[in-house]
């Protein structure tokens, strides 16, 4: 075997060996649905489930050193109709604020007027991920005799971080964080 080709396969070997050693992420940065569903509470129709979230590493950085973020959560409801377009029943959105107090090493959320304190990150999106009993319908919206369409996301607005940071978001990769929607089909 020449020595070129014998160099190139231990090379080729060594690679392997280093790529099988290092680790394997569980998730890539991003938001999933997790779970949606709407359940009836007396009048009001509720919807309960969440979101895995996972920040990438500029995010994380970003809201230690004291960077605002503000997610955005989606509600929409309609009823598709065979002639005509489909007709809007509600649309409800949700502010979620996150920041960073690094004298206290705590992380606030803020929902709805609602803080909360977490002491890690891991807590602080599994909390802002759950939108449990979030109100979004009243019965006198929807009927039985139709068909509905529900649709939610979640994202990261990045319209609501500081000026020098949206110049930055807008042409990074690593500032975009969305859902995007998921639908499903709904009969009371």
């Amino acid at each position: 075997m020449p020595a070129w080709s014998r160099r190139r396969f231990i090379g080729s070997t060594a690679l392997c060996a280093v790529a099988a050693c290092l680790p394997v992420r569980a998730m890539a940065e991003g938001i999933v649905l997790l779970k949606a569903e709407l359940e009836l509470h007396g009048e009001i129709w509720q919807l309960s489930g969440g979101y895995e979230i996972q920040l990438s590493p500029t995010l994380v950085d970003a809201l230690r050193r004291g960077v605002q973020l503000t997610f955005v959560q989606a509600f929409q409801a309609r009823r598709p109709r065979t002639y005509w377009l489909s007709e809007d029943i509600a649309e409800v959105t949700r502010v979620i604020r996150l920041s960073y107090n690094a004298l206290l090493r705590q992380y606030y959320a803020t929902v709805s007027g609602h803080t909360t304190t977490h002491s890690n990150l891991a807590d602080l999106l599994d909390y802002i991920g759950d939108f449990s009993d979030w109100a979004v319908l009243h019965q006198s919206q929807v009927s039985r005799r139709h068909n509905y369409v529900l649709s939610v996301r979640m994202y990261l607005d990045t319209s609501q971080l500081p000026k020098p940071l949206q110049v930055n978001a807008v042409a990074s990769q690593r500032w975009q964080l969305d859902s995007g929607w998921r639908e499903w089909n709904f009969r009371p």
